[in-house]
């Protein structure tokens, strides 16, 4: 099947639509009893530490901040040459084939001379920021800040990138 690239890219559109309301439909209030004992589960296999858990739609990862140092970002768009940079975890954040809010690299995370509730953040000169949520606060880029257990952070200001620092 061949189609011009208008038709294609409304065939595109719709799927994604499509794909993205399926994806929702499994968050809905009918689900939650079984997404909470999957999720009480999953954390008692992890035992012990601190944790960074992605809670927005393309990053939902479970991060365990050990000795070294983690840095989160995303892979290049379509659109941009391919670098040499590694990151930890990637955040899946294209939008129409490029970035929204997610630098490629975009923060870092470590436990380096923090208590043990504590993680130090870093954004590492993003575009959007790292912000602490529920206030806003956009963290100084190359500034490591102290982030204590129980906070909220984002890559990009709308939150739909939000991570939870925990310890336990």
């Amino acid at each position: 099947m061949s189609l011009d690239p208008s038709a294609l890219s409304a065939v595109i559109d719709d799927m994604r639509y499509r794909c993205r309301l399926r994806d929702l439909d499994f968050f809905g209030p009918s689900g939650a009893a079984d997404r909470t004992a999957r999720i009480e589960a999953a954390l008692d296999l992890l035992g012990r530490g601190r944790f960074v858990i992605g809670l927005g739609p393309y990053g939902p990862e479970v991060i365990r901040v050990g000795e070294h140092p983690i840095r989160i970002g995303r892979h290049a768009s379509p659109f941009e040459e391919p670098r040499q940079d590694v990151i930890d975890y990637a955040v899946s954040d294209s939008y129409l084939y490029g970035p929204r809010e997610v630098s490629r690299i975009h923060c870092s995370i470590d436990a380096e001379l923090v208590s043990e509730s504590e993680i130090r953040l870093t954004d590492e000169g993003s575009t959007t920021g790292t912000w602490l949520q529920p206030h806003l606060q956009r963290l100084e880029p190359r500034v490591p800040h102290h982030v204590a257990s129980g906070s909220l952070f984002s890559l990009g200001p709308s939150g739909t990138n939000l991570f939870l620092f925990v310890t336990w």
